[in-house]
């Protein structure tokens, strides 16, 4: 059971990276274009630690988390985790509608 769950989360993990990248970039396109001026991704209260304008980030803090929860298979770090997953693709999708090129 846990090597499928851990198996699942990097399968995650690696199309959110995929995605963020393609992402940033947009975003970086924006902000030439002074059409993406906001501070954070996520509001304070999404869960995440870092509060950043770009996706890499939390790609970051996500995969963090991953590598703390394979060292203790604590639960509640797993509900955790994968909450700021569910998010990042929610929000990775949205994105990516809004802005398809």
């Amino acid at each position: 059971m846990t090597a499928n769950i851990n198996k699942q989360l990097i399968e995650n993990i690696s199309i959110i990276l995929k995605k963020s990248l393609s992402a940033d970039a947009t975003l970086a396109d924006l902000r030439e274009k002074k059409q993406a001026s906001f501070e954070a991704i996520f509001k304070k209260d999404a869960g995440f630690d870092c509060s950043e304008n770009t996706f890499q980030p939390y790609v970051e803090e996500v995969a963090d988390d991953l590598l703390k929860w394979q060292q203790n298979q604590d639960q509640a770090l797993l509900i955790a985790l994968v909450k700021k997953i569910e998010q990042l693709f929610t929000v990775l999708g949205n994105f990516e509608q809004s802005h398809a090129q």
